[in-house]
């Protein structure tokens, strides 16, 4: 458990996301994903980012606002607030606030009263690109750092899916950390692998599979390996990650090159976090990932459960988010639970540092790793990730060091 009070952390420093944990100020310094721009209708969504309640909303000016959810008069929700040309009016006594915080009106106060001009009212940036919605949740005396621009989220040479979220009630870490853990594929998701599978081109081989994990610029890569179909080759997955919760995974060989897909992990609190996914599909490649989603999306058949069996995720085999779900959900948080690592872990060890750098790095008053500089606002921002076969030179230079 982190000891935060006499400034000495241990991992449990990495579920810990609220205002004032040493995890969730390190969350505060990059931009997270909270909605889609699809979803954000004519009335306000209310929706809790690292154990804070917040309100969304799109005034009559068009304007993107992000504040507490509880209006700072008496605590009315402002999800049920009248949204105006100059901002958000709280239904029970009608004050009024635009998109900073700032309070416009507070209308059953005495005329020429200023009592409005000492109310400030808790508010967030926001921004809008490639179908999402990002907010900062960081210091609102210092400048927001540059909103990644991803490859996925920028691209005009295809098509752009922005996926519905997904909602799941356990700690965030516990599923960000398995993206990295390319090996559990081999074990758990087994039984899973029918023709709807999009594994099936690499997890079926046998061989001596290898795992090497590296830092990036942005955050790490991991990349699996094992024998290919010729002496000269190799099957490889590579799987690429951005801190502090982006991560993205690739076509399926050859015929899937060029597609992408990016996750972005939001924490809503230590118990519960929220996924979006933007899938890029270039303009060549539509019919090949049409096909290949409309497998992986059949139905799976109904695993047998014996009349006694009452454990509470069961049937859970052969449904690939299932079988996450129940090994995810039932580990219990990081630094609370006991565990023996190995080999296979290498990536998962490497970002477990990398957050507690991170985490570390922001205490002491400097910048985590992934923040962009402002001199590369521009920068377009390819989280690299495939499974496919390479001739051996081909993978030598993907493990060289950067």
């Amino acid at each position: 458990m982190a000891d935060e009070t006499q400034g000495k952390l241990d991992l449990s420093a990495i579920c810990h996301v609220g205002p004032g944990t040493a995890g969730g100020e390190m969350f505060r310094r990059y931009w997270l994903a909270i909605s889609r721009t699809e979803d954000l209708k004519d009335i306000p969504q209310s929706v809790k980012v690292l154990g804070e309640e917040l309100v969304l909303f799109r005034d009559g000016s068009g304007r993107l606002g992000l504040m507490g959810l509880h209006c700072s008069h008496r605590g009315t929700s402002l999800e049920y607030g009248d949204l105006e040309e100059r901002g958000i009016r709280c239904p029970y006594h009608g004050w009024l606030y635009d998109t900073e915080g700032n309070c416009l009106e507070q209308p059953l106060e005495p005329k020429g009263s200023t009592f409005c001009q000492k109310v400030k009212h808790p508010a967030y940036r926001v921004k809008e690109l490639g179908g999402l919605i990002f907010a900062y949740l960081g210091p609102s005396q210092s400048a927001p750092p540059v909103l990644p621009r991803y490859s996925a989220l920028v691209r005009d040479d295809g098509v752009r899916l922005v996926l519905p979220p997904r909602h799941w009630d356990y700690n965030w870490f516990n599923f960000f950390e398995n993206t990295i853990d390319s090996l559990h594929a081999f074990f758990l998701h087994k039984p899973s692998r029918a023709d709807r599978s999009w594994e099936n081109a690499f997890w079926d081989y046998p061989g001596d599979h290898h795992i090497e994990a590296m830092r990036t610029d942005y955050g790490l890569k991991t990349i699996v390996h094992w024998p290919g179909p010729t002496p000269d080759t190799l099957y490889v997955r590579l799987t690429t990650l951005a801190l502090p919760t982006v991560f993205s995974l690739g076509g399926r060989g050859v015929e899937e090159e060029g597609f992408e897909r990016l996750l972005f992990v939001t924490p809503a609190d230590d118990d519960n976090f929220m996924v979006y996914s933007s899938d890029f599909v270039p303009r060549s490649k539509e019919d090949v990932i049409k096909k290949r989603d409309q497998s992986r999306y059949t139905p799976p058949a109904a695993e047998p459960v014996k009349e006694y069996d009452k454990r509470k995720h069961v049937p859970y085999r052969g449904q690939v988010w299932k079988e996450d779900y129940v090994c995810q959900s039932t580990q219990g948080k990081i630094g609370y639970r006991h565990e023996q690592l190995g080999t296979s872990d290498r990536g998962v060890i490497l970002l477990r540092k990398l957050l507690m750098e991170a985490i570390e790095t922001v205490q002491k008053g400097g910048e985590p790793q992934g923040i962009i500089p402002k001199e590369k606002e521009d920068q377009l921002i390819t989280l690299d990730a495939f499974r496919r076969i390479l001739p051996k030179p081909a993978v030598a230079e993907l493990l060289r060091p950067i």
